[in-house]
């Protein structure tokens, strides 16, 4: 009941908080008041005090019930258990919805505590942001965390194994840290419409708004991260929709922040402003919408069932949407006018076009990701292919990488011969990246031009980090860091290699330059997992260990892969889920020839190729005949290249042999194949694995620190004193 209690009390005292607010806005507006400046609140942050102490005692009741194991909670009995580290136990306080929406209360409720500790915040702003914390409130109500189950359970389920890691018990905190924070900007923005004061907002905003920014962005790093770490497949973005929920307001607050920039240059610029702010926390409800409601229940594995909030959300979507445009609409005539920028070789120039680019780039994932919701009410729900994502977002990825070298160029003005004197040594710079691309096999000049352009940019924030002054330190970082973001992006994803391998216990392989070696299979803790282990080029230092979680019952939960980094590459090893397996057969076949391996006639018919233009997904299909006592099967074992990766796709035949397509020699018109008896299982130990050699992969992770610490950095050194 406390709980339950704190959440309703906590809703109308916010309400009557909201109500003293735009009363006392109210007031000032019409000049009835008798104090002037500065501004005053009347009764708003009383109340604010006292809303925001009762829900911190919610939130502390919650974090209360979960560390002392009261299982007598449904939210308590499905996210924690007896045994868990009290570290996830912290973490099971955000692992579902409920605890979610808890969390974002209460990063909610400190940003409002500093707006009044810093009295920055006119009447109309804590009015808005007053609302916000309500819309919150209710949803806590309707989805509470302090429902009580029937039956007295002696022990929770436990945190999913997927999340029982440490980058998981930041990465929410972090996320949740930017959407709470994108709530001050919007309320500013709001604010400003409300009251006609259009400059005063902007300075306000402008730090809240990267502080937040940065932080949405570490924590879609460090998810991204964790997903290369623990997930084992290879990659750490997947263009998942619900992914791409907390990407797009990230790409429309960039555009926000560039705007809000223009602005402090040019008061002109503030419509785009207003527009950015707006779209950039709708964005956030947005994406909260679609990833609670359960439409991407069947697109995404990442995505919440509906549990009931998804009509109130769209409620609340909708409200929102329709206060701030109608206020926008309202305000648009009375809005300054004039030029956003009066040439094209100047600051406000460049950082209008880098807010465009970052809205184009957020534009079109916003169509993708929503495709599930667009499609659905055609009858027909489908989403799009990560083509689509990779096919549009690289030519803005080029546009950005050229914006980051031409910026600094540009705004040091003077004319076209004084700019050619003075940068004609980026001519070199380009080559190198040209080179640099071309060394590690890309060959489409779309990627050369990317690397190239990232590789210029980068070394045009040189001079900013070094005290240059066409850039502050914190954006040279910054820019640095998406620079060297683009370029791991792009030469880990193309210039990456991957093979397919078995291996018996004390086997080794020569993969990538690397020896590798089978250790075998060996527990820290029994009832925890396994690691199975490897050993690259002969050194216990250097060693692969993927690890597989079990559960409660002892069951394979999670499979993390085995990680060997580098400098210059990761290796990357992970397991292939299957059964026991006999090591297959090799067999090399001309066409027509036929040969009998396992008992069975193989007889190579012929080969075909099909791929698409650009020659990044292609099949080479083998035909095969198979003869067992006396019926004959045909089949066509597949080779996958994708993406600068090869895979086998090898099918089934007389359901106890497997054939594969290993490889094509196509001057000899010859197929390797190998042949497996699914029925003869080997004594020995032994593990298919995929290993895949990950080039500049750590230049990814690079990027997205450099990025992080930039726009931190540039929000702190704004904060008022």
């Amino acid at each position: 009941m406390i709980g339950y209690v704190a959440i309703v009390l906590a809703l109308v005292v916010t309400a009557m908080a909201s109500f003293a607010y735009f009363n006392t806005h109210l007031a000032q507006a019409t000049k009835l008041s008798t104090r002037k400046s500065p501004p005053q609140q009347g009764n708003g942050d009383l109340y604010y005090l006292i809303a925001a102490l009762i829900a911190t005692v919610g939130a502390a009741y919650l974090l209360y019930l979960i560390l002392s194991d009261n299982f007598a909670y449904a939210y308590v009995f499905s996210y924690s258990s007896r045994q868990m580290p009290l570290a996830y136990k912290l973490s099971a306080f955000w692992a579902g919805q409920e605890g979610s929406f808890m969390l974002w209360l209460v990063f909610h409720v400190v940003f409002g505590l500093i707006m009044i500790r810093k009295n920055t915040a006119p009447p109309g702003t804590m009015s808005i942001y007053c609302g916000l914390q309500a819309i919150l409130l209710i949803l806590l109500l309707v989805k509470s965390p302090f429902m009580m189950l029937a039956d007295l359970k002696l022990d929770g389920v436990g945190l999913n194994p997927l999340l029982q890691d440490p980058w998981m018990v930041i990465h929410p905190p972090i996320l949740f840290l930017g959407y709470a924070g994108l709530a001050v900007p919007f309320a500013y923005g709001l604010g400003g419409l409300l009251s006609g004061k259009h400059e005063s907002w902007v300075e306000r905003a402008l730090p809240w708004t990267l502080i937040a920014w940065s932080a949405l962005g570490a924590g879609i790093f460090i998810g991204g991260f964790w997903a290369y770490k623990v997930l084992g497949w290879g990659g750490y973005w997947a263009w998942d929709p619900v992914e791409n929920s907390s990407l797009v307001p990230w790409l429309v607050g960039g555009a926000f922040v560039h705007l809000l920039l223009v602005t402090r240059i040019r008061l002109a610029a503030v419509k785009g402003s207003y527009v950015a702010v707006i779209f950039t926390f709708i964005l956030v409800l947005y994406g909260t919408f679609l990833t609670r409601s359960g439409i991407l229940s069947d697109f995404s594995t990442h995505s919440f069932a509906d549990e009931g909030v998804g009509t109130i959300l769209a409620v609340f979507l909708m409200l929102t949407i329709g206060v701030a445009l109608l206020l926008l609409i309202m305000r648009w005539p009375s809005l300054p006018q004039g030029e956003t920028y009066t040439r094209v070789n100047s600051k406000e120039f460049i950082l209008a076009a880098a807010a465009l680019t970052l809205s184009l780039l957020g534009f079109l994932v916003l169509v993708g990701m929503s495709a599930p919701l667009l499609t659905m009410m055609l009858g027909n729900p489908q989403s799009v292919s990560t083509v689509f994502y990779n096919t549009t977002s690289l030519p803005l990825a080029v546009m950005l990488m050229l914006l980051l070298t031409v910026g600094p160029v540009l705004s040091r003005g003077g004319n076209e011969a004084s700019l050619v004197k003075r940068y004609w040594w980026l001519i070199i710079v380009a080559c190198v990246g040209v080179f640099v691309g071309i060394g590690y096999g890309l060959r489409q000049p779309m990627l050369l031009i990317t690397i190239t352009l990232a590789f210029t940019a980068v070394v045009m924030s040189i001079p900013g980090i070094v005290g240059g002054k066409t850039l502050n330190r914190p954006g040279a970082v910054a820019h640095m860091g998406l620079g060297l973001m683009v370029m791991g992006i792009v030469i880990s994803s193309a210039a990456s290699q991957s093979i397919t391998a078995n291996f018996v216990l004390g086997e080794s392989q020569e993969v990538f330059g690397s020896q590798i070696t089978y250790k075998g299979k060996y527990t820290l803790d029994a009832d925890k997992g396994l690691y199975q282990n490897f050993q690259v080029d002969g050194l216990e230092k250097y060693s692969l260990q993927p690890y597989t979680k079990l559960n409660k019952e002892g069951n394979p939960a999670a499979r993390e892969p085995g990680i060997h980094r580098g400098m210059a590459a990761d290796i990357y090893l992970a397991p292939i889920v299957s059964e026991e397996r006999q090591v297959a057969k090799e067999v090399m076949l001309k066409k027509g020839d036929q040969k009998i391996v396992e008992g069975l006639v193989i007889k190579f018919v012929d080969v075909s190729m099909a791929g698409q233009e650009n020659n990044q997904n292609i099949r080479i299909q083998a035909t095969l005949e198979v003869t067992k006592d006396g019926n004959i099967q045909e089949i066509r074992p597949e080779m996958i290249y994708r993406n600068g990766q090869t895979k086998v796709a090898p099918v089934k035949v007389f359901d106890t042999y497997e054939i594969g397509l290993n490889a094509v020699n196509p001057a000899e018109k010859a197929v390797s194949l190998g042949v497996r008896n699914l029925a003869g299982v080997s004594s020995l130990e032994q593990i298919d694995v995929e290993i895949t050699h990950k080039p500049l992969i750590n230049l990814v992770w690079l990027g997205a620190i450099l990025i992080t610490i930039g726009t931190s950095w540039a929000g702190i050194r704004r904060i008022p004193n």
